[in-house]
């Protein structure tokens, strides 16, 4: 089973649902009397507009689908040592030191989710889960090929990984519900395809400079320091022993980075979502699976999406009495 856990990819589509909803009752509200509705049709085209409108989020969302199945077919998997800034594919393994503890499981792993989910009863009959918990880690861990290691910050990232955990819990008493415990995640050593956007970690040249201010303000609280750029022995700095006293400074801290081990390929990098590129994803799964998976996404909601918006269409004309025939769709036989 693969589960497919987004960090932000619904957040527009909910905000514009409520809205074009609004619209839609306010246009049967306008229109009620007004234009030659079928008897009762009033409340049934809205639910036809309704019906359209949340298809073709639908819609939305498939050729979503389909743009990040193109992507991950043609950008190339890179190397960790030769990584680039920008739109990056990444195949290699977590690191085997782990430092997150899985809830359920109270397994060690880099990154987890988990959900329970409560048996209920129907309204109409029959059952169904209910999520009543779930929620998911954010700590960074590290990705590792054979030329070296680089971080991954999966907020904001599609997660796509099976099911490594579940358990079913009968309820207490004659009345107890069940409860239903799935749990994901990524293991120490656990393989991890991750396309994203890599970016810096650090700026170097903003640490340079918060180190000369640091520097700076020790050399005025320090009366040895001032007295090593005080030439003229007045106590004091003017403004042309202040500018040697930052010359030296700067002179002593690039010696020092100089001196110090310069960081292995990827450890001052990240991969996050980007700023301007949407395509954030990671998983357990090789490349070849999750184009495969996302192309049959892509194809279901399209598909679906465009046929239902095609017959809410057909059935918003025949309530104008612009239709096939005056056909409409059958809500009252339907939610009778």
């Amino acid at each position: 089973m693969r589960v497919a856990w987004t960090g932000s990819g619904w957040g527009l589509q909910r905000r514009w649902i409520v809205p074009a909803a609004m619209v839609g009752v306010f246009a049967a509200v306008m229109t009620r009397g007004r234009l030659p509705l079928a008897a009762g049709g009033s409340l049934e085209w809205v639910l036809d507009l309704a019906v359209t409108a949340a298809c073709a989020f639908l819609i939305r969302y498939g050729f979503r689908q389909l743009r990040k199945k193109n992507m991950i077919e043609n950008v190339p998997a890179s190397p960790i040592r030769s990584v680039a800034m920008g739109l990056v594919e990444i195949q290699g393994r977590s690191t085997a030191d782990a430092t997150l503890t899985a809830p359920l499981s109270n397994t060690l792993c880099h990154y987890y989710r988990y959900q329970v989910e409560e048996e209920r009863h129907r309204s109409k009959g029959g059952r169904e889960w209910v999520v009543v918990d779930r929620g998911e880690s954010d700590a960074p861990f590290q990705v590792e090929d054979p030329t070296g290691k680089i971080l991954v910050d999966p907020r904001g990232a599609d997660i796509l990984l099976k099911r490594d955990y579940q358990r079913v819990e009968r309820g207490e008493g004659w009345f107890g519900r069940r409860k239903r415990y799935s749990e994901w995640r990524i293991d120490p050593a656990d393989f991890v395809y991750v396309i994203g956007t890599v970016s810096k970690l650090r700026d170097p040249a903003a640490e340079r400079r918060e180190r000369l201010q640091e520097k700076i303000r020790e050399i005025k609280k320090d009366l040895a320091a001032i007295g090593r750029f005080d030439l003229d022995g007045n106590g004091t700095l003017d403004e042309r022993e202040w500018a040697g006293a930052v010359a030296v400074v700067k002179d002593d801290l690039l010696r020092g980075e100089l001196s110090r081990k310069a960081a292995a390929p990827g450890e001052d990098l990240v991969v996050t979502a980007g700023e301007t590129e949407s395509t954030f994803l990671i998983s357990d799964r090789d490349e070849r699976s999750i184009a495969t998976m996302l192309g049959w996404k892509a194809f279901g909601a399209v598909l679906f999406g465009g046929a239902v918006v095609l017959v809410m269409i057909t059935s918003i004309l025949g309530h104008f009495r612009a239709g096939v025939g005056g056909w409409t769709f059958p809500w009252e036989a339907l939610l009778r």
